[in-house]
């Protein structure tokens, strides 16, 4: 088994498995009830003969984003989120402890984020990572499953986190399953078109009315 796959099982693992993520290979994903989903994953990095150096990372998905970035693709096309990619609403880092660092000193915090992990520290490597993942990024993640959460963080910064969606669409993608069709509406006027062929707007104000249309068929007062 290659080392990294090893430090996976043997700490990575219990861990998010108590969290009450679920495993593929090198990927942890917890999915909330809505659909939305937090995962985690590594990333090799193959800059040093010495030492397997990699990332740990992970992405916060909420179900409406994911909709939107697919919303070409049918339904049997669309794999699930992974981490380090651009579906992410959220991303953040594992930071290594100095001792587990590729980089200690480095002040790039890119560089900062990478771990290194050796013949000779292959316990105190795996024990670190099994620690930053308990003690800090899992209870992250689980606090940005929440979209009341998650709007608050976009909005007012307070975790290590980097938003990746503007603020406004963030806005309308976080409570677009259930504030009202003339709130969403007036988020719309402060959304600012990516590029001439952006159909976001388009897109929100489709969703909007279906989710209008299904809750008439489940009142009845529609055909």
């Amino acid at each position: 088994m290659a080392p990294l796959d090893s430090l996976v099982k043997q700490h990575v693992a219990p861990v998010m498995k108590a969290a009450g993520f679920k495993r593929s290979g090198r990927t942890f994903r917890l999915i909330a009830d809505n659909g939305d989903q937090a995962v985690l994953g590594f990333s090799r990095h193959y800059v040093d003969p010495d030492a397997c150096v990699f990332e740990v990372g992970y992405d916060i998905v909420p179900a409406p984003y994911w909709e939107w970035i697919n919303r070409h693709a049918a339904s049997d096309d669309r794999r699930g989120p992974v981490a380090f990619s651009a579906a992410a609403m959220v991303s953040g880092r594992a930071v290594p402890p100095p001792h587990a660092a590729h980089a200690p000193g480095s002040e790039d915090s890119y560089f900062r984020a990478h771990w290194a992990l050796r013949e000779d520290n292959s316990l105190t490597c795996g024990e670190a990572l099994a620690a930053v993942l308990r003690d800090e990024v899992v209870p992250q993640m689980v606090h940005l499953l929440d979209r009341s959460r998650l709007l608050e963080e976009c909005r007012q910064p307070a975790l290590p986190v980097m938003r990746l969606v503007p603020l406004a669409r963030v806005e309308i993608l976080l409570r677009l399953d259930a504030a009202p069709s003339g709130e969403i509406e007036s988020l719309l006027a402060d959304v600012v078109p990516a590029a001439p062929y952006d159909t976001f707007i388009d897109w929100v104000r489709q969703r909007v009315a279906a989710r209008s249309e299904a809750a008439g068929q489940r009142s009845g007062t529609t055909p």
